[in-house]
């Protein structure tokens, strides 16, 4: 009876493991750095998709589209320098979204994030 309740534990605990297998994780292609505010790095969202990443949105057709979208693109705010590099793939598994710029009067710019455990993608 003891190993039954052993296997059911490590059973419990291996599916409560911590997920790095990328379902959570965001890959962005850094493109520029920014020249307003804190300049923060352009990035662009390798497979967009509005159910995992909350910080896309949807635009309708015949809005206008600007060069870093919400529908496709982030503006990093804490990029290592590291990781700075225009062309560089990086993967991160969290972030926190300050919404649009300010100073941009359209809605469809892309988010500031603040991002965590950031890293080169292989």
């Amino acid at each position: 009876m003891k190993y039954v309740y052993i296997l059911l534990t490590v059973c419990l605990f291996s599916s409560m493991k911590c997920d790095k297998d990328g379902s959570n994780s965001v890959i962005v292609t850094v493109t520029e750095q920014s020249t307003f505010g804190d300049k923060p790095w352009a990035c662009i969202v390798e497979n967009p998709d509005l159910s995992k990443h909350g910080f896309l949105c949807s635009i309708p057709a015949g809005q206008s589209k600007p060069v870093y979208s919400c529908a496709d693109a982030v503006y990093i705010k804490n990029l290592p320098a590291n990781l700075a590099v225009p062309g560089k793939r990086i993967i991160f598994y969290g972030y926190s979204d300050a919404g649009q710029p300010a100073l941009f009067s359209s809605i469809n710019h892309a988010h500031e994030l603040t991002v965590s455990n950031a890293q080169e993608a292989r």
